[in-house]
């Protein structure tokens, strides 16, 4: 039988043609790709001016303008084959492009849907051994997530480019800027309040440190100490010799690692190898089109139960059986719909020193020993041993010393990791004279920290806002719109970024904030699992927010001043590229008002 295969990416064509090849030789592939998305909602239309028939919220979508010849062609292999292959990538995003594509190629009677979560023979075989049909509920989920951000990225945009001279707002990216520009707020509202703390070097460069007052209350948390005098008619009071009060012991059994959803790598690269979340993506893709990783946008932390039988066997031939873990599944927040498995490698055989032979790109490789590290270090055996808090007292204060004692130090012993394992003994009751001098420490409370990207992703995450594959296109956004700059590391609003959110904000807060944000990711959940009707809620997404944004049109032009010259625009201010202010009409340049 001849069939024809359609890949999403080109660079995925040979490896998916040998091993189809290799396993299936009594049939024929001709292996093609879309490059993506074959058709947009159009744009410009008289008619359709958003892209959408309003009426009965169907999306209006032209083939895109450098994919016509990409559709001509594979229109006349489908012709010539028996069975078309819509192997697009297995999300929401890739059921549309292989509904798209049985839609252009009028295929419908002979097309064939093949999803794999890794480019390797055994999940190629799987897949074709195993064949399913178009999943419509996600095309819905997916076309009405593209018709919401339509109506909300146009109509929301040129508002703010009319009223502000502004360029854009979204569904999503508005709602990490006003994470960012609350942030700033909080920062310049801060009421910086001093504090001291007073500590003494123990053994081992540890710390013993005045914990309680004579009251009983917290040094640190209740700012106690918030004076200078205060710290030193303390250190009157004290001296070195203590007497050991309470010890509370707490067995700590657990591994901190979790398999990669795309959000942990996304942070976990940004921190370590200092990569920005759009660069992260871009190198997991290629990773996955070459076959070294599964499927790199996932929410989910599950590992194949193959998988982890064989990883647990590397870890018993290579460090011994002790080092074999117990395999856990990270706790799924309510947001999560758990897809795919997590990203790992598809081979854990593929150590790093064979990978960096075959691995050329140094940046690739670099994540790739993240994730390998990663997967390696989730599946061995839990670190063991009790945290000990001992309170001393003298003079009625309390005094606290912290440490741990290992028992078993798992994938520590693989990493260049120095762990404090402090081998105290104390008893209750006992004194012990300090050998040092006592220290006080003047403070002062900080700020909320800037986010950063990776904290940003985390922040959105918890909060339900975005998706696994949408995460570095909003913090690209940003970037592009110079809504945010970055100092260093940290993330601040620019002007134009606070000005864009103050009008959001002062409109439209019942839909630009976290909570609608992250309730609509869970109402296209339920359209993809067929839970809800997708019309029916589009139309009413859609009356709702009219009504909202012609108010809020209304409200923002009310007193502005008409263009005298083309009587249709208002007079705004505007920013030249020397950064001066100027006013127009604010249908420039189609209007060229100036006013003096």
């Amino acid at each position: 039988m001849k069939y024809l295969v359609v890949l999403e990416s080109p660079n995925k064509i040979s490896k998916v043609k040998s091993y189809l090849e290799k396993v299936f030789p009594q049939h024929s592939f001709l292996v093609k790709a879309s490059m993506g998305h074959i058709t947009e909602l159009v744009i410009k239309n008289e008619k359709y001016p958003l892209g959408i028939e309003l009426d009965t919220m169907t999306p209006i979508f032209n083939v895109v303008e450098n994919k016509k010849d990409t559709i001509k062609q594979l229109i006349s292999f489908a012709n010539e084959v028996d069975k078309v292959i819509l192997a697009t990538d297995p999300d929401r995003e890739g059921e549309a492009i292989a509904w798209h594509l049985q839609e252009q190629l009028k295929c419908q009677n002979k097309t064939i849907r093949l999803t794999f979560n890794e480019i390797t023979e055994k999940a190629i075989e799987n897949a074709f051994s195993n064949p399913g049909q178009l999943d419509y509920q996600l095309v819905n989920a997916q076309q009405s997530r593209q018709m919401i951000d339509r109506i909300m990225g146009f109509k929301l945009s040129n508002l703010l480019q009319k009223a502000e001279n502004l360029k854009s707002a979204g569904r999503v990216q508005s709602v990490a800027l006003k994470l960012i520009v609350d942030t700033e707020l909080e920062r310049k509202e801060h009421n910086k309040l001093e504090y001291w703390t007073i500590k003494q070097e123990y053994k081992d460069k540890n710390e013993i440190e005045l914990y309680l007052d004579q009251d009983g209350k917290e040094i640190v948390k209740d700012k106690v100490l918030n004076s200078q005098e205060k710290a030193e008619q303390v250190l009157s009071k004290i001296t070195n010799n203590l007497v050991v009060k309470e010890i509370i012991e707490t067995e700590f059994n657990k591994n901190i690692y979790n398999a990669y959803t795309t959000s942990g790598i996304l942070q976990d690269a940004n921190i370590d190898l200092n990569y920005s979340s759009e660069k992260t993506t871009n190198l997991l893709q290629h990773l996955f089109e070459n076959g070294y990783i599964t499927y790199p946008r996932t929410d989910s932390t599950r590992l194949n139960d193959d998988f982890v039988v064989a990883v647990h066997k590397f870890i018993a031939t290579n460090y011994g059986q002790e080092y074999v873990g117990q395999y856990k599944l990270g706790k799924n927040k309510d947001n999560v719909q758990d897809a795919h498995e997590a990203i790992r490698p598809t081979n854990i055989n593929l150590t790093l020193d064979k990978a960096k032979k075959e691995i050329s790109n140094h940046d690739e490789f670099k994540l790739y020993e993240l994730i390998y590290n990663n997967t390696l270090y989730a599946l061995m055996a839990n670190e063991t041993g009790v945290k000990y808090k001992v309170l001393f007292s003298n003079n009625g204060y309390t005094f606290k010393l912290n440490f741990k004692k290992y028992h078993f130090t798992s994938y520590y012993d693989l990493q260049e990791i120095v762990l404090d394992n402090f081998n105290y003994h104390f008893k209750v009751g006992e004194m012990i004279t300090l050998e040092s001098k006592w220290l006080a420490e003047q403070n002062f409370t900080k700020p909320s920290s800037r986010y950063t990207e990776h904290s940003l992703i985390k922040k959105l995450e918890i909060k339900g806002v975005g998706r696994p594959s949408t995460y570095a296109t909003i913090m690209k956004t940003l970037i592009n719109r110079e809504y945010i700059k970055f100092d260093k590391k940290s993330i601040y609003p620019t002007d134009d970024g606070i000005k864009a959110h103050n009008l959001l904000q002062k409109y439209f807060s019942n839909i630009i904030n976290e909570k609608y944000t992250a309730d609509m990711e869970k109402v296209l959940d339920r359209i993809a699992d067929g839970e809800i009707n997708h019309i029916e809620f589009l139309k009413l997404f859609y009356n709702n927010f009219i009504l909202d944004f012609n108010n809020a049109t209304n409200m923002i032009f009310k007193d502005s001043v008409k263009c005298t010259k083309c009587d249709v625009g208002y007079i705004i201010q505007r920013k030249n590229y020397k950064g001066n202010y100027f006013k127009t009409c604010n249908n420039f340049p189609a209007c060229k008002n100036i006013v003096s």
